[in-house]
């Protein structure tokens, strides 16, 4: 998430989306009763002699709501909002109607609060002192896998088909595809951004040296040991140890020992551990959760969202952590095979 503007005294913050880690932050940040502004669409019926009633046309309008519902769909990345017009750029738009809204990532958006709570101030500030992203390339000769690493949540933007034989190997024939793959590169890179490049052989070395030709001073690293390239070569990328090493220190390494910590503790019988709703709900209202983390399908399992939102925002309001897992990850289905959400405590409590 890019937080463009955060000014709490003034009730006003304005962002962009980036991915569905980002719609559950969002889902936490806005309550019923705040004010959403954004860019959307709505159907405005015209009145003359000779139109039809039934008929309308569809205009561009910037829109402001107050929030009457709010749902999060984590499954095809989008949050649905629900509210009253009290803005619209439009005349035609009628401030007395209702309308709703779906935001999903690349989606700009201002949220207006009568007043900021300290857990809400703290979610901004994380966004924006968020670690780093990685952007990934599994290639060969065939295909490259191209995604990114956002937090612990795993996106897979595209993947390239070199259309070159299984043995032709002139440099010249392979030129096209490495361009191609870097020019994926050059429109998914901001700055910050670290890229890192795998695969079997020394292939991946050509991505490498345009990559650094054309991007400059961008951070461009090899990572051995991978056999698998595409979209399975990304998914298997965030597993090796390799790629372990160079992402030490972010979310996605402190993710991995959060869930091999309570792995651990549940094998052992150690009893600082929760894991369900009801258990994990319980622990943060004893102040017992140390860390929490969260498989992004959490709902599948039948959760009341309302409630799921209250207990996250309990457990930072006495300062426990809590982490999202992507689900199609090895350490999100772990949490997953434990009812979505589980947790570490500092000390045992009854429920456990």
């Amino acid at each position: 998430m890019i937080v463009t503007e955060f000014n709490p005294r003034h009730d006003r913050c304005s962002l962009l989306i980036e991915s569905a880690e980002d719609l559950w932050t969002l889902r936490r940040l806005i309550s019923k009763g705040d004010v959403v502004v954004t860019r959307s669409s709505r159907v405005v019926k015209k009145e003359d002699e000779y139109s039809r009633p039934d008929k309308g046309e569809r205009v561009k309008v910037n829109i402001a709501l107050v929030v009457e519902e709010i749902n999060l769909d984590s499954s095809v990345e989008r949050l649905r909002v629900k509210g009253k017009i009290i803005e619209a750029s439009d005349e035609s738009v009628s401030k007395a109607g209702f309308h709703a809204i779906t935001l999903s990532p690349g989606h700009p958006l201002s949220i207006r609060k009568t007043h900021w709570t300290s857990v809400e101030i703290g979610l901004v500030n994380a966004e924006r002192g968020s670690s780093k992203r990685f952007i990934l390339v599994a290639v060969d000769r065939r295909e490259a896998g191209v995604g990114a690493l956002s937090g612990s949540h795993l996106s897979v933007a595209t993947t390239v088909e070199s259309g070159l034989g299984g043995k032709q190997s002139e440099e010249q024939s392979s030129k096209p595809y490495v361009s191609k793959v870097v020019d994926v590169l050059a429109g998914m890179f901001r700055e910050g951004d670290e890229i890192v490049v795998a695969g079997p052989g020394n292939f991946k070395n050509a991505v490498i040296n345009q990559a650094k030709e054309r991007l400059k001073s961008v951070s461009v690293q090899a990572m051995e040991g991978l056999d698998l390239t595409g979209a399975d070569g990304l998914h298997a990328m965030v597993k090796e140890p390799a790629f372990q090493k160079i992402a030490q220190g972010s979310l996605l390494v402190e993710m991995e020992k959060l869930v091999a910590e309570f792995v651990r503790r549940v094998s052992t019988g150690d009893k600082k551990v929760a894991y369900s709703l009801v258990r994990v709900k319980e622990a943060a209202e004893a102040g017992a959760v140390e860390s929490c983390a969260i498989s992004d399908d959490v709902f599948s399992a039948g959760l009341d969202e309302e409630e799921l939102v209250a207990v996250l925002n309990s457990i930072e309001g006495r300062r426990g952590a809590v982490y999202m897992a992507d689900s199609s990850l090895e350490f999100g289905r772990q949490i997953s095979s434990f009812g979505g959400i589980v947790a570490l405590l500092r000390y045992p409590i009854r429920a456990s």
